[in-house]
């Protein structure tokens, strides 16, 4: 590790620059927010390297997806050992032993009373099937969902989403009767309270809101079939909720007999420093959706809901390639890996060195606004003097570190939030470096000698 990250030509280097000239002349925008001009060629642990030869620090981990990092060995051999076994069978029309081996994985490990498991391919279709169980099973139509949720982007994720307009933009007619109310957020909320020093504060204006307002003059509420969230806000900039916010919220919706679904997509498989996110909150969902991680992004998702709401029309759920052979390899191993490496116990313990370190930073940086997550789901916000987002401070940080070689992403509901989401096998040494290359970066943007911003969505 002692001579990573390597830069051996200013990214992006020929080959990159080449390679994105020609991607521009046959894929579409729609597929993606190129954050940084990277063409990655291999990956090993959680180092990325390009097509020039760089090899760059990936605090990213492809949207927090590669949870056991890179060219894990175990994860290789269990992928070539299945492909040349059989590389499809229909899930959907007939049985698999490894899918059947991964459901009980996840059925044991997921924080829901008596689960079942409904499989698809990412996250987006994840939200979706949770949408169509929840409705079948509750037989209400409307749902409510937070401000700042990222949930996907097929019809339905989009649907009750509510991260950045612009993804909307164009698309109507959504899926109707979706209601939106703002998130508990401790650092900056729409009601203006310090959520730190006052989270039963937080906690009770919210609920004022939601039962006063949106159920007692919005939407009916025995009506509504479900309310959507993450545990920890991810895209909308890692928001951590005071802790006894969702066991509140939850003694709420069983009043009213409404489903609470937690969109575990980013959260889950370790992420947080705990098999879910949901666990640091001490609530069981209804419903929980999963994805990225568990086949370390290699395109496995689905649902893990009570029993009796899981029972939906035979077939209404199936997708062809959904936890095919290889996949469901893919997410066996990924499973047993975090399990033996005991990689939530790491993501706590790195996270935890990586807080300390950006506390330590906050305290000498005041453009640091705040520094929140949990495990190694962190973000980073910087401010302007008037405490008000500072995206373009936040864009050339983030260029400044790709230059010398981190992967370090902006993001956020006002795109001023760097996400810290690394592979988990990620050791403190090689954080520390990321560190350091944030804490330079940082400095460097400060002092003026940074053009470039990173993309970021908009």
């Amino acid at each position: 590790m002692a001579s990573y990250p390597r830069i051996v030509v200013e990214p992006p280097g020929p080959r990159a620059k080449e390679l994105i000239e020609r991607e521009k002349r046959v894929i579409a925008q729609g597929l993606g927010v190129k954050l940084f001009p990277l063409v990655p060629e291999r990956g090993y642990g959680a180092l990325i390297e390009d097509v020039d030869g760089n090899v760059f620090i990936d605090f990213l981990a492809g949207a927090a997806a590669a949870s056991t990092g890179y060219a894990h060995p175990k994860l290789v051999k269990a992928v070539q050992e299945q492909v040349e076994k059989v590389q499809h069978s229909m899930i959907g029309y007939t049985y698999s032993k490894r899918a059947i081996e991964v459901a009980e994985i996840l059925a044991e490990k997921a924080p829901v009373e008596s689960p079942k498991v409904l499989f698809g391919l990412s996250g987006s279709d994840a939200m979706d099937m949770a949408m169509k169980v929840a409705r079948f099973s509750t037989r209400r139509p409307w749902l409510i969902a937070f401000i700042g949720a990222y949930h996907g982007q097929t019809y339905g994720a989009t649907s009750i989403a509510a991260f950045q307009s612009s993804q909307k933009r164009g698309f109507s007619p959504l899926v109707p009767n979706v209601v939106w109310v703002p998130y508990p957020n401790p650092y900056r909320n729409v009601w203006g309270i310090n959520g730190y020093d006052e989270p039963d504060e937080l906690i009770n204006r919210f609920m004022d809101y939601l039962e006063s307002y949106i159920l007692a003059h919005v939407v009916p509420p025995d009506e509504v079939g479900a309310l959507f969230a993450e545990p920890i806000q991810g895209d909308g900039g890692i928001v951590v909720p005071p802790e006894g916010f969702f066991r509140e919220l939850k003694k709420l919706l069983d009043e009213h007999g409404i489903l609470l679904v937690m969109d575990e997509v980013q959260t889950g498989m370790g992420r947080t420093g705990r098999w879910f996110g949901s666990e640091h909150f001490r609530v069981k969902p209804d419903l929980l959706a999963f994805g990225k991680g568990v086949a370390s992004g290699m395109g496995l998702s689905g649902v893990i809901g009570r029993e009796e709401l899981m029972e939906t029309t035979s077939g209404s759920s199936l997708l062809t390639p959904a936890a095919n052979p290889v996949i469901s390899a893919a997410a066996h191993a990924t499973l047993k890996i975090i399990e033996e490496e005991d990689l939530p116990g790491n993501a706590e313990k790195v996270g935890a060195f990586i807080m300390r370190r950006l506390l330590e930073m906050k305290e000498e940086y005041e453009v640091i606004g705040d520094v929140r997550g949990k495990g190694l789901m962190i973000g980073v916000e910087l401010v302007k003097q008037d405490g008000k987002p500072d995206p373009e401070l936040t864009g050339k940080v983030c260029w400044r570190a790709f230059q010398l070689g981190l992967i370090l992403p902006s993001y956020g509901m006002f795109g001023n939030v760097t996400r810290i989401t690394p592979p988990l096998v990620i050791t403190e040494e090689l954080a520390e470096k990321g560190l350091e290359i944030m804490e330079r970066a940082l400095r460097d943007a400060l002092a003026g000698k940074v053009t470039q911003r990173v993309v970021t969505w908009h």
